[in-house]
Parts: structure tokens; C-alpha cells; sequence
């Protein structure tokens, strides 16, 4: 074996264009479909890292448009159940946010202590929201980096006061942490509202004079269908059998969106492939060309004693090394692709296996695709590729 591959080597470094041409067109299918596969599977990673980090792998309680909200007893009981981890109560409101310099409208969001790790919020500067902070309705919040710089021209404004008004009410706060512009969910998903200041959702009831919620997002310990049907049973039991509140399981609707960004990047990949099934059509028109440029050469070594099976195996282990050559150059850019990506900080797993896989596709394309090749240099009769 040692012996082909050597023998294929130096065939194909006698043409050193022609080899290089085929190599990249090999390399080019290959190299597709790669990126492909890592840039699916980075954006799985983050699909999954930002639908975990807002707590998108429990159950979601909502109040019903225009129905009942959900009240702090409700909230109790539900963070009473043992299936469940935490309970956060979620309440956002449009409101005026000014200082003596600048006003301007904002999002007003009432959160709980550990917030951050429900609706992704990022911090840039001093602390965020403690559970003493809740329990005594503490007049501070934490402004996102755009009001900040919109109300005091800078964005370290740790120590700020801030003056909150929602209608004809008015709350002066203190600014405990500065977070990231575009870090939270809930700004992704209110992206008209220039800033969002963030409060303990105690002190947020106090200014709006709203004490119940609209929404109720639930960690869970265990499976999330047991848990969401014990949640339902608890909320039918305090609602007389008939809750007024809609029960989202999200972890099923996070597999579902999971699923939908596999079959997107298999369906891209599969299209990608047709390049690299394309890219074999270069290995048959270069094969066939070294087969028409060396027919004195196998007429020699049949005349010596070379076998049909043994000028079949050199053909095809030259396509072969052509294809397993291309398929490694080609995987070069995604494993660059897959270092870029880490540096930005998406965790991205690396395919091992598909890389595998691909290099056992391509080294199949390059059998498949240089068998006629190899068969019509096997077939030739000694007499007349000596003529030659």
C-alpha cells in the first residue's frame, strides 16, 4: 500500500498545475460545505446558549390578554413547588426617565434578584439587583449603557440619581450597575425603546401601582411536561378548576426552534454538496487526462509484468489522493472559521465527526468518480499503448 501511495505521488507531481486546479476545486466543495456544518453548528450553540440564558428551558405562566394577572400569592405557591427552581416575575412598562441634564423615554422593567440569568442582562459597571433589594422595595435600579450616555452624556454613572416618571407618578432612584447595551432579551425584543432601566419588581409595583404580573417565567428541576402539569394542577386548585393563565412549556418550543436551525443547516449542507459531487467531474477530466499522457508508460509495465488489478489500483489511489489532499485543504478555512468564532465568544463545539465524515465522502467521490479512469488505463492492450 505504502508502495501505491509513493508511486501516486510522484505521478501526480510530475503535472503540478493540473494536480493543483483539481486539489482546488476539491477543496472548494469541501470547504463549502464545512462552513456550512461549523456555522450551523455555532448557531446552534448560540441559539441554545441565549434560549438557556433566559430561562427557556422551563414553562412560561402568562395572564390571558385583558384577563387576571398573575398576584404575589400565585407567585409563592408557585415557587413553593418542589418541580420548580425559581419562579421570576417579569413586568415591563413604558415610562419617562430624566436628570437635570436630559429626559427621555424609556422601558421600565421590574425584575427580581438573579434576573440576569433569565433574560441574559450583562453587566458593565457596579452590582446588580439583590434579593434585599426586593424584599425592601429599594429605590435603585440599573440603566442599560444607551440611556445611561442619554441622560448623563457617559456611561459609568454608578451613584447617579435618576428621577422615574409613569403617569403623574415620580421616584427618584439611585443607580446600583450600568449593564451592556443589547444584552438583555427583553431589549431584543423592544428595540424601539432607545434604554431600559431595570428595578427590584417590588419598587416597579410601587411607581406603577401595579402589584400583580403579566408573566411568570419557571426554572424547573426535573422534566419540564411533569412540571408543567403540576403547575397547571396548582393553578386550577387556587383558581376553583379553572385558571385564568396560559402555561407554555418553552423547553418544547426550544427543541422546535433547535430542530428547525438543524434542518436549515442540513439542508444547506446537502446544497453545498452538490459542489463537492461537481468538483469530482474535475477528477475523471484530470485522471482521464493522465491516462491518455501516460499510455506508453502502462504499455511498459504490462509488457514487464504489471497486472490489470495493479494499473487499476494506481489510478485509483491518485484520485483518491487527489480527493483526500483537497478535502484536508478544504477544512483548513473552517477550522480558521471555528477559531474566529471561539475568539468572539460563541462556544461553538467542533465537529469532529462531520469532519470525518465529509473526509470519508470525499475520499468516496474521488473512488467513484476515478474508476473509469482507472479501469479504461487498466483495460489498454500492451501492443498498442506501446505504439504510442
Amino acid at each position: 500500500m505504502g508502495e501505491l501511495i509513493k508511486g501516486a505521488w510522484r505521478s501526480l507531481s510530475r503535472k503540478r498545475h493540473r494536480t493543483w486546479l483539481t486539489v482546488i476545486g476539491i477543496a472548494v466543495g469541501v470547504m463549502l460545505v464545512s462552513a456550512v456544518v461549523v456555522i450551523g453548528t455555532a448557531g446552534r450553540a448560540f441559539v441554545d446558549e441565549e434560549l438557556d440564558s433566559m430561562g427557556v428551558g422551563g414553562l412560561s405562566v402568562m395572564a390571558q390578554t385583558g384577563g387576571e394577572l398573575i398576584s404575589e400569592s400565585t407567585l409563592r405557591e408557585l415557587r413553593a413547588l418542589s418541580c420548580v427552581n425559581s419562579a421570576m416575575p417579569l413586568m415591563v412598562q413604558l415610562g419617562d426617565v430624566s436628570t437635570t441634564a436630559a429626559s427621555c423615554e424609556s422601558a421600565l422593567c421590574g425584575i427580581d434578584a438573579g434576573a440576569d440569568q433569565v433574560i441574559s442582562l450583562k453587566l458593565r459597571y457596579g452590582r446588580m439587583i439583590s434579593p434585599g433589594d426586593v424584599s425592601a422595595a429599594a429605590r435603585i435600579c440599573v440603566l442599560d449603557e444607551a440611556l445611561a450616555k442619554q441622560v448623563f452624556g457617559r456611561v459609568n454613572v454608578v451613584g447617579k440619581t435618576v428621577t422615574v416618571q409613569y403617569g403623574d407618578r415620580y421616584e427618584q432612584l439611585t443607580v446600583a450597575g450600568v449593564s451592556e447595551t443589547g444584552s438583555s432579551l427583553l431589549q431584543n425584543f423592544t428595540s424601539m425603546i432607545p434604554g431600559m432601566l431595570y428595578m427590584p419588581y417590588t419598587t416597579h409595583g410601587n411607581i406603577t401601582g401595579q402589584a400583580a404580573f403579566d408573566q411568570v417565567a419557571i426554572r424547573v428541576n426535573n422534566d419540564s411536561e411533569a412540571a408543567e402539569r403540576r403547575v397547571e394542577n396548582l393553578l386550577d386548585r387556587l383558581y376553583d378548576g379553572s385558571s385564568p393563565f396560559r402555561t407554555d412549556d418553552l423547553a418544547t418550543q426550544k427543541a422546535r426552534l433547535e430542530g428547525l436551525v438543524d434542518m436549515i443547516a442540513l439542508i444547506l449542507a446537502a446544497i453545498s454538496a452538490i459542489s463537492l459531487v461537481v468538483s469530482g467531474f474535475g477528477i475523471v477530466t484530470a485522471m482521464l487526462s493522465a491516462v491518455s499522457e501516460r499510455t506508453r508508460e502502462i504499455g511498459i509495465k504490462k509488457a514487464i509484468g504489471a497486472t490489470n488489478r495493479r494499473i487499476l489500483l494506481e489510478f485509483l489511489t491518485e484520485s483518491i489522493l487527489l480527493s483526500a489532499a483537497g478535502a484536508l485543504l478544504g477544512m483548513v478555512p473552517s477550522v480558521v472559521l471555528l477559531t474566529v468564532l471561539r475568539l468572539m465568544g460563541i462556544a461553538a463545539p467542533v465537529p469532529i465527526a462531520v469532519f470525518l465524515l465529509l473526509l470519508l465522502f470525499s475520499l468516496v467521490v474521488g473512488g467513484i468518480f476515478g474508476a473509469y479512469p482507472a479501469y479504461k488505463a487498466s483495460r489498454l492492450q500492451p501492443v498498442e499503448a506501446l505504439r504510442n
